[in-house]
């Protein structure tokens, strides 16, 4: 298709409308390859209308006014598809694109029909491959009582052919402290574009999702009247107010009260360059900012305010900035691992439903268990570890299409079954035993070297999944935990080795396979201490 998108905005490409309709465009193109053009109005000189109707009797089609509307006039007709973009100004659309609307008047005949449910001017060109689309914003949190003039003007224009996407609350696309509920919006926008490049039309499912709020009413509002940089007083004189606070109170506003642990909890930002000090006291289910520092911190962040603008705007990695010192945590460090969550400074969550089933997730236990008999049975009876060794990994790999096996789990595995077959032919137990701990040590303390550490694989779902992959301080602690467990299991091969040659040579196995258990606790322990002491710098 030939595309016209008609960006309407003054604002050009900062039009928060534009947003949406690059995800729509987006979608578009997923289905097909369209040659898309994007004209903006405000560059363009389109004078206002004369009404004087040559372009109907003088010269028919043609404009008597000399500006840029006669090339754009030969874009609109050529299109297969227009995208009409614009934010709503005063219950309308901005007066650029309102004159430009009105200089489609060549166009149209000038004739009229008598008949019946025909009223109107029928069009001069045959315009019946167009479809057309209108993507709008607005700073109200409703549509009612506001898009109602919009709305009818095109339902006439157009004879009430056309798609339209409405999005109350526009003015949060400019937070881009809101990106997370913002990006998760765009994508049900680029599914929307999908579906009307297959269908001509979007699918009830999807203007349910566009019709949602972004935020709920009281937020909105509050987040709103934080935005500007004047006080709500009624004074004749606005104070301009501090602009630190403002954004604590979008923070105050955004908080999601269904993540909430049920503790109370008081977030202090220490804003070091500016002296200001807020805090957050969540209680209740509610976020409530405050200059009042009186009472106790939870945890009490030190930061310069650019700095945690540009970690809060995605410009600066949070937990990278973090390991630089650029900023400081104090006290309870769990609530950094919350933040996200509570403040919904996030990247994107939504995801279109390409399959109802759940996604397969990682587990240890399927990486030790193998191990564990081969440590238990061996010293027993090396042929019969040997055989439930080799059964047990190839039943995991079995039901591997019911867990996600990880590269390290089919390494383990592989290796599992080649020591199975070792101990199966060769009964050398204080070889073997000692065999089975440097091969599991290897394993870890080589994979603490990569890219992905062995151990980031079954932590990460309490990280934002594989997004943790791309947090160094989470990776970095990875590595450091990978490498000890791989340093602690080669203390257990020379451990073992003398538990075999000692009286206790048949509780070895059993001794032994405690290791995970203790290295559990440790992993548990400095996975906490460490992101924490890193925090206090």
């Amino acid at each position: 298709m030939k595309v016209l998108v008609l960006n309407g905005s003054p604002k050009g490409k900062r039009s928060n409308t534009m947003q949406l309709t690059e995800a729509f465009v987006e979608g578009l193109n997923q289905e097909s390859i369209n040659e898309v053009e994007t004209i903006d109005i405000s560059k363009k000189e389109v004078k206002h209308c004369l009404g004087c109707y040559v372009c109907w009797t003088k010269t028919p089609g043609k404009c008597v006014i000399k500006d840029d509307m006669a090339e754009l006039l030969n874009k609109y007709l050529a299109a297969d598809l227009v995208v009409w973009s614009f934010p709503l100004y005063y219950f309308g659309m901005p007066s650029k694109t309102k004159a430009f609307m009105d200089r489609l008047l060549p166009s149209l005949l000038p004739f009229m029909s008598a008949a019946e449910g025909e009223e109107g001017h029928p069009p001069r060109y045959d315009l019946s491959h167009q479809k057309y689309v209108v993507i709008s914003t607005c700073g109200f949190h409703h549509t009612e009582n506001n898009y109602d003039g919009v709305v009818r003007q095109f339902e006439i224009m157009y004879d009430n052919d056309y798609t339209k996407i409405l999005c109350p609350e526009g003015e949060l696309f400019r937070v881009s402290q809101l990106r997370g509920r913002i990006d998760d919006y765009l994508v049900h926008v680029k599914q929307a574009g999908e579906e009307f490049a297959r269908n001509s039309r979007i699918s009830e499912e999807t203007n349910a999702k566009l019709a949602e709020k972004l935020y709920p009413i009281e937020a909105f509002v509050e987040m709103a009247n934080a935005s500007w940089d004047i006080s709500d007083s009624s004074e004749d004189e606005r104070k301009p107010r501090d602009k630190s606070f403002n954004f604590i109170r979008q923070m105050a506003a955004v908080f999601n009260p269904s993540v909430w642990d049920g503790k109370k909890t008081i977030i202090e930002m220490c804003f070091t360059d500016l002296n200001k000090t807020y805090q957050l006291k969540i209680a209740d289910g509610k976020c409530e900012a405050s200059d009042n520092t009186d009472a106790k911190y939870t945890t009490r962040i030190e930061t310069p305010y650019d700095v945690w603008m540009d970690v809060s705007d995605g410009k600066l990695s949070g937990s990278q900035a973090m390991m630089e010192q650029k900023y400081k945590v104090l006290g309870n460090f769990d609530t950094m691992l919350k933040m996200d969550e509570y403040f919904g400074i996030v990247k994107p969550t939504a995801k279109i439903a390409k399959s109802k089933s759940k996604p397969k997730k990682t587990n240890m236990i399927f990486l030790l268990i193998p191990w564990i008999i081969l440590w238990i049975l061996v010293p027993i009876n090396p042929i019969i570890a040997g055989s439930v060794a080799i059964g047990v990994a190839a039943l995991t790999h079995l039901i591997g299409f019911k867990i996600k096996l990880t590269v390290y789990d089919k390494i383990s595995l592989a290796i599992v079954a080649l020591l199975g077959l070792w101990a199966m032919f060769d009964t050398q137990i204080v070889l073997l035993t000692c065999a089975t701990y440097l091969a599991f040590g290897l394993l870890w303390f080589i994979s603490g070297f990569c890219k992905i550490p062995l151990t980031a694989f079954y932590s990460n779902k309490n990280y934002n999944g594989e997004g943790a992959f791309e947090n160094p301080l989470f990776m970095k602690t990875n590595k450091i935990l990978t490498i000890m467990w791989g340093i602690f299991y080669f203390a257990g091969t020379i451990v073992a080795y003398f538990l075999i040659n000692s009286a206790m040579a048949l509780y070895t196995g059993a001794f032994l396979a405690a290791i995970p258990a203790v290295m559990g606790g440790f992993t548990a322990w400095f996975s906490k201490w460490y992101p924490a002491k890193v925090a206090r710098g």
